[in-house]
């Protein structure tokens, strides 16, 4: 989105909390409840969302942590080979002399 359309955006949900607020001070009793019955879905609404992007955040990391974790594995397998691969040169080396 471009950076018009965020600020908008923010602007947007700012002044309804806002309204929100002013509104349950001056307005009538059912009203109030109305605003409270609001208030408590935007509050369920948030926990809901934070609870899916946690949970996608630990799969995101799971993933880069077993990319990290095989790329790491082959590296020692390879390692490992190179060593090998050193000491039979030297042992042929070796044999030649």
């Amino acid at each position: 989105m471009r950076e018009g359309s965020v600020k908008f955006l923010i602007g947007a949900a700012v002044g309804a909390v806002g309204g929100f607020a002013a509104g349950t001070l001056v307005a009538t009793p059912a009203a109030r409840s109305a605003g409270q019955h609001v208030l408590d879905g935007l509050g369920t609404s948030a926990r809901l969302l934070g609870r899916i992007l946690l949970q996608t955040s630990d799969r995101a990391g799971s993933l880069l942590e077993r990319g990290y974790t095989r790329v790491r594995g082959r590296e020692a397998y390879l390692e490992h080979e190179i060593e090998e691969l050193r000491e039979k040169i030297s042992r042929l080396e070796q044999r030649m002399e």
